[in-house]
């Protein structure tokens, strides 16, 4: 009996979800004076798959994006110093690849104990510029797979790529 409810809610929820999608039909909240192709008043839905095809090439992906061996971790948060002084922190988005022969899918399972011993290994190891002003890639590079290697295992990363980093210095 509880089966046959649930299975009537169900079919209504989604039922009404397909009706408001349509289109058509009467008024609506909001949507003005505006006629749909069919000549009839109602509300519009831009969907993202509607769009056309030239804003989607307007878009193209680097042949590295759809590499399957690679994934983007959460933007890490590292400390920038000078001379023993916190001068501010970088917002880095970190892009690694697995090396051959890894599980990639565990490896993107367990990131988040990653991004955690990455933010510890930064807060160790200084990964900021001498002056301090932004993030060293050679030096973050270093500390980043050792300690990757150190979470997934010994050669277990191919690559680290540094793709973006938003450096906010504290005023002085």
């Amino acid at each position: 009996m509880t089966r046959l409810v649930i299975a009537i809610i169900l079919g209504l929820a989604l039922q009404s979800g397909a009706h408001a999608l349509a289109g058509g039909g009467g008024g609506g909240g909001g949507g003005g004076d505006r006629e749909s192709s069919s000549g009839q008043r109602g509300n519009r839905f831009l969907l993202f798959f509607n769009r056309s095809d030239a804003e989607d090439e307007a878009v193209e992906e680097a042949p590295e994006d759809n590499d399957p061996r690679a994934f983007t971790l959460p933007a890490l948060v590292v400390p920038m110093s000078a001379d023993g002084r916190l001068t501010g922190f970088a917002y880095v988005n970190v892009r690694v690849r697995a090396a051959d022969g890894q599980n990639v899918w565990t490896m993107q399972e367990n990131a988040h104990y990653a991004l955690d011993a990455l933010v510890r290994a930064s807060y160790r190891s200084s990964v900021s510029t001498p002056s301090g002003d932004g993030v060293d890639p050679e030096r973050a590079r270093a500390v980043w797979r050792e300690t990757l290697q150190e979470v997934w295992g010994a050669n277990s990363i191919d690559r680290i790529e540094i793709r973006a980093s938003d450096t906010r210095l504290f005023r002085r």
